[in-house]
């Protein structure tokens, strides 16, 4: 871990900022329906904007899962790691609380929540493995030394990604891809139901796509290009 100083206070506020606005604008869409356009295009949107906004501080993980394979590739330090992980969940749980208490229409129930609606159930992990597969694939990419050169484009790629995927899955399992993206609906709404697919399938997914992007890809070398966010 780095030190402990301003700089760093900086990075963990703007993982926070960005995934209070990331869960805000994605619970906000009227008549909350996983199978529309806007629903799609609200997650990814957002996904864009914060990026966007944040990657030149911390790195825009937004995503445990994301700052998950960054430990893993070590384009972040652990305790660092951790720590975002932690405004991750403080963030997610503010954005969603502003949207259930401001945007909430009609009192609906089940409010953001996602859940499974194809049969067999088992099909919806193969969806959130790949769909959460697809977002951790494009942030190792968008940390390879290639891109370097196309760093002002990152942010809507990334947010195409997960507006696609959003698009692919969300009829189907809300297309998570986050477990703090699911874990505060479920709580406020009390809604259990397959929880554990959407609390463990992105993590492992992501912890998984990382090491075989770091001993498959770079065959075991730390390619640290210096990415935003990372240890020095």
């Amino acid at each position: 871990m780095g030190k402990f100083d301003k700089e760093f206070i900086v990075k963990l506020l703007a993982e926070f900022l960005a995934s209070l606005f990331v869960q805000f604008v994605g619970c906000s869409v009227p008549y909350y329906n996983t199978a529309s356009i806007a629903y799609s295009l609200s997650w990814g949107g957002s996904v864009i904007a914060a990026t966007q906004a944040f990657r030149i501080l911390s790195g825009a993980h937004i995503n445990p899962c994301i700052s998950c394979a960054a430990m893993i590739m070590k384009y972040t330090e652990v305790l660092d790691g951790f720590l975002f992980i932690l405004m991750q969940l403080l963030g997610s749980a503010c954005g969603f609380g502003i949207a259930y208490g401001f945007v909430r229409y009609d009192n609906a129930s089940n409010f953001c929540v996602t859940a499974v609606k194809i049969k067999p159930w088992w099909k919806s992990i193969f969806l959130e493995l790949y769909t959460t597969g697809a977002w951790v694939f494009a942030m190792c990419a968008s940390w390879n030394a290639a891109n370097e050169t196309l760093l002002e484009t990152i942010s809507l790629r990334i947010g195409i990604v997960v507006t696609a995927c959003s698009l692919a899955g969300g009829p189907y399992t809300g297309a998570s891809m986050n477990p703090f993206r699911s874990l505060w609906p479920a709580i406020a709404a009390s809604y259990w139901d397959y929880i554990y697919i959407y609390m463990c399938v992105p993590l492992v997914t992501a912890c998984l796509l990382a090491c075989a992007w770091r001993w498959l890809y770079l065959q075991g070398k730390d390619e640290n290009a210096g990415a935003a966010g990372g240890g020095e």
